[in-house]
């Protein structure tokens, strides 16, 4: 059997293995990935991505590509209700942040507005990184299992892979082995996770195709249009439709989410496809079929994403839910940003191999919380549906339960009045700045021990809605738009996030601060080979708009210590004459370093 070796195997080539290798190689690290696959995916799949995300591939230079083969958030304003996509509308809704309460929020929270981006076009950016940085691709590669090194010293791993195309197996070795090898995950199956998996939710059909639709959308730019057609019996496969444009306004993706109980499509491509003309609502429309899948609705998580410290799983392999919210690949990308820098660390010397045990301290309940929150919405809209008829099998008894929204009187009013509340209670699935971004990080590589209190937390529904800002250990970096003292005038401004990240970890504080911690970050370099960029807004930088006074929460000589993924690892309120000791502590803890001699 052939043997190959290399660093690094990552299983599936999907948004979380290729966003895995191609933030790997900005640390020098690279590997093989494989995927069971042919090629990239072929349909467009999960499509909005977050502002999260987007900073993401902001830190490794990928945004403004990104943005230019998006669709930016002014063509994907509402989010409707409607009978068909030439039909009346029920109710319609601003999404995304462009509702004008909204939108100055999600613009002063993230330098970085979200888009629309299908994972088809995303992938190949990913994986050209990937590869042009020292990575090899092999597609028709199946994952069959793995064993360990029986040598504990080496630890390496031993998978055995079949090539699809000779039929041959084949060994690697390899020093880690990361499964982002889908909902399918070969390599959770092998590692025995536990996971938390509620009973079948649904069947749904994806219907993937061509339409020119800009005479009914042109004035009603919309990511989501939800399709009732009450007018006709709906097939078992279609209790109701989610529509969503691939590209303004000619290439679309129909969801047909199935009546409850069906748990498998008998209808041909043609009745399908007929059923699309219908739920469309202009029969002079011409439709080209481009592809059909079905998926289920699921609601599974693993309570572990990893065994030791060289194997981890990660995106769906250990997070599967339905796709309200648009999490999915944005909670798989950020799931590889996390991973990423910590490999990077340990393989490049820089800490210890303990840093890893961060990786699902942190990420595992962001992937729990995704699958419940998408998941309850997912029951609130069952609501809606119930509410608006959508589960009453006779015509006639539909379109009366939908002409109670017209009734004049106490009956209209109430009908109305419960549209509105469910709508309103849908909000957070629209314009979940704070579902998208609220993450709290609490691991060994987060030092909040000297925080006088709890971190701060906001209420719900606000928790789902608002994103809140802090620079308590753990969470985010906050974004302000900063200039530098020695810019021109016309010279843009950049956010507190480009000074981070970038592979690095960086400390900020203000006038009066910079030397001593300086200095303290010249003893992190001395004694853990660590170089860390200091930065002092008010000295090298202008906080203009006086946003990083307001967020930065510690004094003008204080420091906020932020990791190489933007996130806050500690935060000093004041310099002390022993700052540089406390902070090769807390470097050494984060690290994972056992023993540190302090020079």
């Amino acid at each position: 059997m052939a043997t190959i070796e290399t660093d690094v195997l990552i299983v599936g080539a999907g948004p979380a293995g290729a966003s895995l290798g191609c933030f790997l190689t900005h640390y020098g690290v690279t590997g093989l990935i494989i995927s069971k696959a042919s090629s990239t995916a072929r349909t467009p799949r999960a499509h909005v991505t977050n502002c999260a995300t987007f900073e993401c591939l902001r830190d490794v230079g990928l945004e403004k590509e990104c943005r230019k083969l998006a669709t930016p958030k002014d063509l994907l304003t509402f989010y409707r209700f409607c009978t068909t996509m030439a039909g009346e509308e029920l109710s319609r809704s601003y999404y995304g942040g462009t509702d004008p309460n909204r939108e100055g929020e999600y613009k002063l929270k993230s330098p970085c507005a979200q888009a629309d981006l299908p994972q088809s076009i995303l992938e190949p950016i990913l994986l050209r990184i990937a590869t042009h940085g020292g990575f090899k691709l092999r597609w028709d590669y199946e994952f069959l299992g793995f064993s360990p090194d029986k040598d504990p010293d080496t630890s390496k791993i031993y998978s055995t892979v079949k090539d699809l195309i000779s039929g041959q197996s084949l060994t690697i070795i390899s020093n880690y082995l990361c499964g982002a090898d889908g909902a399918r995950s070969v390599v959770a199956r092998e590692l025995q996770l536990p996971f938390d998996d509620q009973p079948f939710s649904g069947l749904a059909i994806n219907v993937f195709f061509e339409a020119e639709l800009t005479h009914l959308l042109a004035h009603s730019p919309s990511l989501i249009h939800m399709l009732l057609k009450p007018d006709k019996p709906q097939p078992d496969y279609c209790a109701i439709a989610i529509a969503r444009q691939v590209q303004p306004f000619d290439q679309w993706v129909f969801s047909l989410l199935a009546k409850p109980g069906v748990t498998e499509v008998t209808a041909s491509p043609d009745e399908i496809m007929d059923h699309v003309r219908d739920l469309i609502g202009d029969d002079s429309v011409e439709v080209k079929l481009h592809h059909i899948s079905t998926w289920t609705i699921n609601e599974c998580y693993a309570k572990e994403y990893s065994r030791g410290n060289n194997i981890f799983c990660l995106g769906d392999a250990v997070h599967r839910h339905p796709p309200f919210q648009g999490l999915g690949s944005n909670t798989c990308i950020q799931d590889a940003y996390n991973l990423a820098w910590k490999i990077g660390y340990v393989e490049q010397g820089l800490a210890g191999p303990s840093l890893l045990e961060s990786y699902v301290a942190e990420r595992q309940p962001v992937g729990r919380a995704v699958v419940k929150r998408t998941n309850e919405t997912g029951r609130i809209h069952k609501k809606l549906f119930s509410l608006l008829g959508v589960f009453e099998p006779d015509v006639n008894e539909k379109l009366k339960i939908l002409s109670r929204f017209k009734e004049e009187g106490q009956t209209g009013a109430a009908a109305r009045d419960a549209l509105q509340a469910i709508i309103e209670e849908l909000d957070s699935e629209r314009q979940g700045l704070g579902i998208e971004m609220n993450q709290l990080y609490q691991s060994e590589a987060i030092w909040s021990a000297d925080e006088q209190g709890e971190a701060p937390e906001l209420p719900l529904p606000e928790a789902d809605l608002h994103y809140l800002e802090s620079t308590y250990p753990g969470f985010r970096l906050p974004h302000a738009w900063l200039q530098a003292s020695t810019a021109a005038p016309g010279e843009p401004m950049i956010s507190t996030h480009d000074l981070a990240g970038k592979g690095r970890f960086t400390l900020f504080t203000g006038i009066g601060g910079k030397t001593g911690w300086k200095y303290a970050t010249e003893r992190v370099r001395q004694d853990l080979k660590i170089d860390m960029e200091v930065y002092s807004i008010g000295d090298d930088y202008r906080d203009l708009f006086f946003q990083w006074k307001k967020k930065r929460g510690v004094m003008e000589k204080g420091a906020v210590l932020v990791r190489p993924d933007r996130f806050v690892a500690w935060r000093s309120n004041d310099i002390t004459e022993f700052a540089a000791e406390k902070l090769v502590t807390v470097m050494a803890r984060i690290l994972g370093h056992v023993r540190i001699t302090l020079s």
